[in-house]
């Protein structure tokens, strides 16, 4: 279809175009995600500081801790794409 691959090594290069801006959008997507989640934890450690009930804390505490295990998980997911370049 194309002569001398000249159209493959224009399509490789879109290819590789489209790749990158995906791998961007995916970073950038990330960084929203985990700023939304560390402004909760934020909120959340506000709630701690004015609670007096300790088994309130303790839903804090543990509200805290599933929200730090989702930021791992994002983190180490094999799917994460940040910082690809």
């Amino acid at each position: 279809m194309y002569q001398d691959g000249i159209g493959n090594e224009f399509e490789h290069a879109h290819q590789k175009g489209l790749t990158r801006g995906f791998d961007l959008g995916w970073s950038y997507k990330g960084r929203f995600d985990r700023q939304i989640i560390n402004d909760h934890l934020d909120m959340l450690e506000t709630q701690y500081n004015k609670l007096v009930d300790n088994d309130d804390k303790q839903r804090i505490l543990s509200q805290k801790s599933v929200l730090r295990d989702v930021l791992k998980t994002m983190k180490d997911h094999q799917n994460n794409r940040e910082f690809i370049t």
